[in-house]
């Protein structure tokens, strides 16, 4: 499964593949494992879904900067 919210899509550390798999049946927690389904890293899912919250940020600011750049009206 990706780990994603809306088009922002979580990626291993390791190795950059974007699919997981739980190691445990039940709901995901932030405190859940997770394993790259590529290279076997485990990973807690509140870390990709902090990962993905990093990536909102990045990207909010970059359009904040783009908008100051525009020429006042």
């Amino acid at each position: 499964m990706d780990i994603r919210i809306g088009e922002i899509v979580a990626s291993c550390e390791r190795c950059a593949a974007t699919e997981f798999a739980p190691l445990a049946p039940g709901p995901l927690r932030p405190e859940s494992d997770v394993r790259c389904s590529a290279c076997g890293a485990t990973v807690k899912y509140g870390a990709l879904l902090d990962q993905i919250g990093e990536e909102a940020m990045r990207r909010a600011n970059q359009a904040i900067d783009e908008l100051k750049k525009r020429p006042k009206r």
